[in-house]
Order: C-alpha cells, then sequence, then structure tokens
C-alpha cells in the first residue's frame, strides 16, 4: 500500500563541486507518491547536475538521496533503477533499431524453457501494456518508424513497466506538437494516479503550470524556493528564475521596412507571400502544415517540390546550402546540435566556417585571423565563453544559439531562416535572442521566424502568415490579434487580420 503522506524521494542539501564551478549548493527537495513536481530555471541553474545526480550518472560532493527508506551518499545507475527511480532524457536512451516490445523488456526478455527469448510472449505482453497507458500501436512496430512523441511514451511506459517509483522527465516536450504534448500529460496523469511519483523539467512555464502540482526553482544552483502552482503565476515564477523582472519587446511597435527582397510563389502548391528588408516575419503552423518543407527549400536543404522564388528581383532557384549562403541567406535549423553546429570544434572555427574562404593565407587557415573574427563576434553578441577556443559543447543553450547567430553575421546573411530559435533555452537568454532580432534589423537584415511558441511570433513578429495542411490559412498584425486567432487559424480556420 502506498503511503501518499510520506514523500518517497528526499534530497538533503545536495551540493556539487565541479573544477572552479559551484553547480549545487546545498539543495533539498522532497516529492512525494502521486505527485508531479515541476522543476524550473535557466541554464546552468543546476537542474541536469541534479538530474544526473538523482538518476546515479553524477556522485554529489555533499548530501544525500533517501528513496524511500534507504539513504545513499551516491548513487550509480544500477542502484538508482533498483530502488524506483527511471529517467527519461530528451535524447531518449531507447533502440531505434528494436520493436517497441524488444525496448521495454530489453534485459528482463520472457524465456522458454530452453532459455531463448519467447519473442510471442514478450510481443503478447507489451500488446496488453502499451494498451492500458493508451497507446495504439502493435508492439512488433520498429520503434524508428514512430513519431518522436510516440518514442517519447514508450521510454515512459517502460519505466512504469519496471515498477519506478519515481519519473524523472527532462524537456520531455521539446520537439512535440499540442495536440502530442496533451497525449504525453494524459498518461503522466495517469501514472501519477497509480501513485508514481514525477519530478518535470521543462524552460515551458505553462506546461509546468498545466502539470505540476509544487514547482522548485532552481537560480544559479540554489534552490529559490517550492510553490504551490494555485499560489504563483508565470510573471512570479520567471522573476524567481531571473532574480529581476524580465521585460519581453512588445509587438506594437512599428517599423520602416525596405524594398521586397523574397518572394514565395505557389509553393507546396499554393503559398504565396513576400518579405521585405529589415521585416521579420512570423510564420505559425503545426508538424504536417509545410511550414519547414518552405523554409528548407528556401535555405537550398530540399527542393521546393512546387513554386518559385525570387530572391532580390531574381529568380531564385538553390542547388544546395552552399549556394544559398553565397546569396546572402542564411538557415539556422531547430536541431542546433544536430543540423547546426559542429560540437567538439571550438567556437572560432564553427563561426567561420560558412564562409573559411575569408580566414585563408595563401591555401591555408590563418589562425590568427580566425580568431580575431571569432572574438569579435562573440564581444558584439555577447556569447560567453572562456576564449574561442572553447569547443562549442560545452556552452548552454542560449550560447549555442548565440553561436549560430554568430555564423550567419560571419556569413555576411541578409536573410535569415529560423526553425524555433529559442527551443530548450531560459527566459534569459530568450529575451537576449529576441533583442538580437532588432540589433539585426538594425543592420539591414530581414529574418523568417517559424516558430511553435506562439506567443513568440506575437511578440517579435512584424506580420505572421499561418498555414495549415500546405495551404496559407492567415495573414495577421500581431498587434491586432491574441494567442486564440493563431490558434484557430493553424488548425485550419482562414482568417484575415492585416
Amino acid at each position: 500500500m502506498i503511503d501518499k503522506e510520506k514523500p518517497f524521494l528526499r534530497v538533503h542539501n545536495i551540493s556539487k563541486t565541479f573544477p572552479g564551478v559551484q553547480a549545487l549548493d546545498d539543495v533539498s527537495l522532497s516529492v512525494y507518491p502521486g505527485e508531479i513536481h515541476g522543476l524550473i530555471g535557466e541554464n546552468g541553474a543546476g537542474k541536469s547536475t541534479l538530474v544526473k545526480i538523482l538518476s546515479g550518472a553524477l556522485d554529489p560532493t555533499e548530501g544525500e538521496v533517501v528513496l524511500g527508506d534507504h539513504s545513499f551518499s551516491s548513487l550509480n545507475p544500477t542502484q538508482a533503477q533498483a530502488n524506483g527511480v527511471s529517467t527519461v532524457y530528451q535524447e531518449q536512451e531507447l533502440i531505434p533499431g528494436l520493436n517497441i516490445a524488444e525496448n521495454i523488456y530489453l534485459g528482463e526478455e520472457p524465456r522458454k524453457y530452453n532459455m531463448l527469448v519467447n519473442h510471442e510472449k514478450m510481443i503478447r505482453d507489451a500488446n496488453n501494456l502499451i494498451r492500458d497507458y493508451g497507446l495504439e500501436r502493435d508492439a512488433g512496430e520498429v520503434l524508428a518508424d514512430l513519431p518522436i512523441a510516440e518514442r517519447q511514451q514508450v521510454a515512459i511506459i517502460k519505466a512504469a513497466h519496471r515498477g519506478s517509483r519515481i519519473l524523472l522527465l527532462d524537456e520531455p516536450t521539446a520537439s512535440l506538437t499540442a495536440s502530442q504534448i496533451d497525449s504525453l500529460f494524459d498518461l503522466i496523469r495517469e501514472l501519477s494516479n497509480q501513485g508514481m511519483g514525477v519530478v518535470y523539467i521543462s524552460h515551458n512555464l505553462e506546461e509546468v503550470l498545466d502539470i505540476a502540482g509544487k514547482i522548485t526553482v532552481l537560480r544559479d544552483g540554489q534552490k529559490v524556493g517550492t510553490f504551490e502552482k494555485k499560489k504563483v503565476t508565470k510573471p512570479d515564477l520567471v522573476e524567481h528564475m531571473a532574480g529581476h523582472e524580465v521585460q519581453t519587446r512588445g509587438s506594437n511597435k512599428k517599423h520602416e521596412h525596405g524594398k521586397i527582397l523574397l518572394e514565395v510563389e505557389d509553393a507546396l502548391g499554393s503559398v504565396s507571400f513576400t518579405l521585405r528588408e529589415k521585416e521579420i516575419l512570423g510564420i505559425a503552423g503545426t508538424m504536417g502544415s509545410g511550414a519547414r518543407k518552405i523554409l528548407r527549400g528556401i535555405s537550398g536543404i530540399d527542393p521546393l517540390a512546387e513554386g518559385s522564388l525570387k530572391f532580390r528581383g531574381e529568380e531564385y532557384i538553390p542547388e544546395n546550402v552552399q549556394d544559398s549562403v553565397s546569396r546572402g541567406i542564411f538557415f539556422i535549423p531547430e536541431d542546433m546540435r544536430g543540423e547546426g553546429l559542429v560540437l567538439p570544434m571550438p567556437l572560432a572555427k564553427n563561426i567561420t566556417l560558412p564562409k573559411i574562404s575569408e580566414t585563408l593565407s595563401r591555401g591555408f587557415i590563418d589562425l590568427k585571423k580566425e580568431k580575431s573574427f571569432a572574438e569579435d563576434h562573440v564581444e558584439s553578441l555577447g556569447i560567453a565563453t572562456p576564449d574561442v577556443d572553447t569547443a562549442v559543447r560545452y556552452l548552454s543553450g542560449g550560447n549555442q544559439r548565440k553561436v549560430l547567430f554568430a555564423k550567419a553575421l560571419h556569413a555576411d546573411a541578409d536573410l535569415l531562416l529560423l526553425e524555433d530559435p529559442t527551443q530548450g533555452v531560459d527566459v534569459n537568454a530568450r529575451q537576449e535572442i529576441h533583442e538580437l532580432f532588432e540589433e539585426l534589423r538594425k543592420q539591414g537584415k530581414s529574418l523568417i521566424v517559424l516558430s511553435s511558441d506562439l506567443d513568440e511570433l506575437l511578440d517579435v513578429s512584424d506580420r505572421i502568415i499561418s498555414l495549415y495542411h500546405g495551404e496559407l490559412s492567415g495573414e495577421f498584425d500581431p498587434a491586432e490579434i491574441d494567442r486564440q486567432v493563431l490558434i484557430s487559424s493553424i488548425l485550419g480556420e482562414k482568417t484575415e487580420y492585416v
């Protein structure tokens, strides 16, 4: 019988010190059975370090972790799992080449009398299990064939099947659509109703306020406080995270725009729009709307199957990414680590890579010139790094995003195409990136911002278009509409507010 009056997870005075860095400083919190406990903080606040300590991936410098009646000065992953802790990371630790059942039962497969794996029983049991949790799939389907949201559900079902008492969810919705998030939340609430404690880590404060009953805020490695959801607002949480009130730019400022820079005609068959110099155009659309296909077509990543493009008044058919960069178009992908950055390489080489010819001297890279270019961009964009020789993998998410903007500036791009530009960054980094948009505008740049965050589009855009199933469903002046209008539009209700 689960005692919901007694916390199953207790963190007592946990500290963690790395060389020259105090990542956690005397942090304590408790999680009760059936409780969904939000954990928030800016990049570098200590969230990931705490999760790694609870999952057994890191040892604390001081303090203890109590799981049920057992106290640990440190855990390893095997101990953590054996004592009821499972972790589902943003980058799931599943095996795409195996089927659903094989992933769920990996390491504990049912056996026949001759000790061979009983595949029939494993598939049958897994089908019963996943249907109990609302996943309408066949357990024999290969995981790689599932969308990211359903892979996330498989990872959580795997944790539930193993009898976990505490589930640590690290940015579980970063790549999901609104409907996929709803399905995931249904599963999390079902597990909570069954008595599982959930620690939910996210930068999305709306989600945390929706799903969590209590919310703990970390700042600079210290616990600011634990708050009841009913007694705290989003602005309160933002202020607790940042240590000061964070202002947004607002979308009601009018700007002077120049000549038409980009013309898109009949993309995907019927989507047409223009972009002017010094304009920030927002694009809203769910997965499957075709918005990403258009951006990737303009950038030269994938050919635009239908329609035509003009750039600076001339017909534009990009042969590849290098072609678009040479013309002054730069694409910044949502998946910055997989598609945008070379993580083991230093900042200097990442920044100068798009236009490496600028650093060459007699056919060889001039390291002094490379360093000078990079230092100029690091200073102008406020990138927090020990030096430009630091590998990009060691930077925070917000600073990694800034490195992508530095690449665009070094490439001397006039048009920046942005996919979810603040995905996975904290509120301060988000504000800094939005301020950077304005700086780019002042330099004469134009931006197309595709974002799943509708509030972001309303905040930064001069004009917004929305797409639904490959068609233009609306065009808006952000100063004249609210979030609900955009939601209706991306769900197919054709509207115009310009």
